[in-house]
């Protein structure tokens, strides 16, 4: 296999694995977010 074919076989393969993992990556973060905000109204204090 020549060296061009090669790269392009390394970027498709990448691409293959990056894609989903940045989905999934992506839906995690959005899934999570209410976690992180602070929810507006009075607070009581912990005892």
């Amino acid at each position: 296999m020549s060296k061009p074919l090669k790269i392009i076989a390394l970027i498709i393969a990448w691409t293959w694995i990056a894609v989903p993992l940045g989905w999934g990556v992506y839906q995690s973060v959005q899934k999570s977010l209410p976690l992180f905000q602070r929810q507006a109204g009075p607070v009581s204090p912990v005892r």
